[in-house]
C-alpha cells in the first residue's frame, strides 16, 4: 500500500480541503490524522487551526517519511505510529477529529472497517471523521479518472480500490456516526464528514 506520487497531490488539494474543514474545527482542541504521509496537511492545519493540537500518524512500515517531513515543525506533537488494525495502537478517548486524506482506496476492506471502528472509539461524543478522497456513488456516473484510477488499484493489489460512499455510510452507522457533509472537491474527489452520535456506545 505505498503513496506513490502522494506528496505533490497533498500539496495541490490542501487549500480547498482546509477551506471546508477550518470552520467546522474552530472549537476543536484535538485532531488525529490517520496516514498522514509526508506531514503536508499537518504543516497546513497549523497554520489555518493554530490552537489545535493535530496529531499526525502513519502506518509503521512508512514512517519515515512523516519523520523527515516534519523534522522542522517544533509546534507539532512527535508523529506516532499507528496501524488501525491494531487496537491497542490507537491513542486516548477524547478527539474532536479523526481525519484521514486518500487512504481509504488504498487499504484493504478490514482495514477501512478498522479505520471507522477506531474513530468512533476515540472520538468525543459530537466528533467528527473526515475523509477526503476518490470514492464511488452509486447510481452516479463514475468520473473517466476515478474509473481509471480504481483499475489501476486493482491491477496493482485486488484489496485496493475506490469505496462506495454508501458502504462507507453502512460502516458509519454502524458504529454510530452519522452522515453531516459531503462536498465535491476538485479532481473528482470528495469530503465527507460523519458526526458521532450522542447516543453511541463508548
Amino acid at each position: 500500500m505505498n503513496r506513490i506520487n502522494a506528496v505533490a497531490p497533498a500539496e495541490r488539494n490542501k487549500r480547498p480541503i482546509f477551506e471546508h474543514l477550518t470552520p467546522l474545527l474552530l472549537d476543536a482542541r484535538h485532531v488525529l490524522e490517520i496516514g498522514a504521509g509526508d506531514g503536508t496537511h499537518a504543516r497546513h492545519a497549523r497554520n489555518c487551526l493554530p490552537d489545535i493540537r493535530w496529531q499526525t500518524t502513519e502506518h509503521p512500515d512508512r514512517m519515515a517519511l512523516l519523520r523527515q517531513g516534519l523534522a522542522d515543525s517544533r509546534e507539532l506533537p512527535v508523529p506516532q505510529e499507528l496501524d488501525v488494525t491494531q487496537n491497542g495502537q490507537w491513542p486516548r478517548t477524547g478527539q474532536d477529529a479523526v481525519y484521514a486524506a486518500n487512504v481509504t482506496h488504498i487499504m484493504h476492506w478490514p482495514a477501512v472497517e478498522a479505520l471507522f471502528a477506531g474513530a468512533a472509539g476515540v472520538l468525543k461524543p459530537g466528533g467528527m471523521l473526515c475523509l477526503y478522497g476518490p470514492f464511488v456513488d452509486a447510481g452516479v456516473a463514475t468520473a473517466d479518472s476515478n474509473r481509471d484510477f480504481d483499475r489501476s488499484l486493482r491491477q496493482r493489489d485486488a484489496g485496493m480500490g475506490l469505496r462506495r460512499i454508501q458502504a462507507l455510510h453502512e460502516l458509519a452507522a454502524h458504529h454510530g456516526l452519522v452522515a453531516s457533509h459531503d462536498w465535491p472537491m476538485p479532481a473528482n474527489n470528495r469530503l465527507l464528514v460523519w458526526r458521532r452520535s450522542a447516543s453511541a456506545a463508548g
